[in-house]
């Protein structure tokens, strides 16, 4: 049998396109390689599934840190978070709001998410089980050899993610493909994770589990910067601040050494000057002072680092004072490396979107060639960016075949 068009992974993107494949009565089946469909989406948001959030077209693609994210604006503006929700909706699952931001399935299991996906594709089209060696295209006709079979089509549609969590399947087989068929690609590399410094795992041990709420995470000799929460571990640091600016820590850390800066206090130097120079004025010991700046813990291993005994401020020098400033407005840490591509949340890479067009997912190169999801070097921060980026191309790339 020749198909009208082959699908190659079963998450998100791929189900959701089978699913408008499905509503338009077009002859398709979808390979999985796989005993069962979207297995990574179901350790999704800790098997919670954070499936959309709340923000508009603008602010989604405004909180994207790729050069090239005005690729999704066609996706978006065709399939957003608004109809993310509508979709799950109308399929009887309703997504509840998280913290004004995230969306999450009411039962609280990703399972429901896959459920729906599930219920609006044919199950009898499925091929679990089937895994993609090869891929070649003679003529019109793409032939697709899995290790039992050869299957033909007219259009194929790759949609096996990146190589994170290799454990659920997810390996990056749709670079190997796009390398049999001749189509440009950056190879996958972390994104969101957690990154690595043996200065904080062996000076800064007693920080293990402290947090800062808001703070401006620089990395030195660059122009990059990321505001929000950080949490000393006993690795190094994580949070999202950390886990925004991991992927480009990885990049600079391939050609340097890289140090990180950050405050620990939301004030500036300014606002601290002047509270230690009201300090003075109300005789306090600089540990009193600190503490009203940061926490209890981070105020006495700031004093220790500046090898500052805890007493009145007024007996503390110019210089001393100026050590605990630099300390809490600029903290820098050293960091190693950053985790690997295989634990990351989320991967950087993949199938560079200049050549594909954004108005339906198709390669320029090969006609009837078509690349969406994790798939594609198109990726979000944790926070339902990017199930709701990989619904999105899954619609588009659907709706224009």
């Amino acid at each position: 049998m020749i198909y009208d068009v082959i699908v190659i992974g079963g998450g998100p993107a791929g189900l959701m396109t089978c699913g408008v494949l499905n509503k338009k009565g077009i002859n398709y089946l979808l390979l999985e390689k796989n005993e069962k469909l979207g297995k990574k989406l179901l350790i999704t948001g800790g098997k919670r599934c954070n499936v959309t959030n709340n923000l508009n077209v603008d602010d989604f693609i405004s909180s994207l840190t790729m050069k090239h994210k005005r690729y999704l604006y066609g996706a978006l503006n065709d399939y957003g978070p608004k109809d993310v929700l509508e979709y799950f909706k109308d399929n009887g699952l309703n997504l509840v709001l998280e913290n004004n931001l995230k969306y999450f399935p009411e039962t609280n299991k990703s399972s429901s998410v896959l459920e729906v996906l599930k219920r609006n594709i044919d199950l009898k089209k499925v091929r679990l089980n089937s895994y993609v060696k090869r891929i070649v295209k003679e003529e019109d006709m793409f032939i697709i050899s899995t290790i039992d079979n050869i299957y033909k089509s007219k259009k194929l549609v790759v949609a096996t993610g990146s190589n994170s969590y290799p454990a659920t399947g997810s390996s990056g087989d749709g670079l190997l493909f796009a390398k049999q068929l001749g189509i440009d690609y950056k190879k996958f590399t972390p994104a969101e994770t957690h990154v690595y410094s043996e200065y904080v795992t062996n000076n800064l041990p007693d920080l293990q589990g402290v947090s800062l709420v808001n703070t401006k995470v620089r990395i030195l000799g660059t122009k990059i910067e990321n505001t929000g929460g950080l949490v000393f571990t006993h690795f190094g640091v994580s949070g999202p601040t950390i886990l925004h600016s991991a992927e480009f820590i990885y990049e600079e850390l391939q050609n340097r050494n890289v140090i990180i800066a950050f405050g620990l206090t939301e004030k500036s130097k300014e606002e601290v000057i002047n509270m230690i120079e009201q300090g003075k004025q109300d005789n306090r010991l600089i540990l009193k002072i600190l503490e009203r700046l940061t926490t209890k813990r981070l105020s006495r291993k700031v004093l220790e680092l500046s090898n500052i005994e805890n007493k009145n401020i007024k007996e503390i020098s110019k210089k001393d004072i100026n050590k605990i400033v630099e300390l809490l407005t600029n903290f820098t840490i050293p960091i190693d490396r950053v985790q690997s591509k295989e634990k990351a949340f989320v991967n950087a890479g993949g199938i560079i979107t200049k050549g594909l067009n954004p108005k339906t997912m198709e390669s320029k190169k090969v006609p009837g060639l078509y690349f969406i999801g994790e798939t594609v070097d198109i990726h979000g921060p944790i926070g339902g960016f990017n199930v709701t980026i990989a619904l999105s191309t899954g619609y588009k790339c659907g709706n224009n075949i």
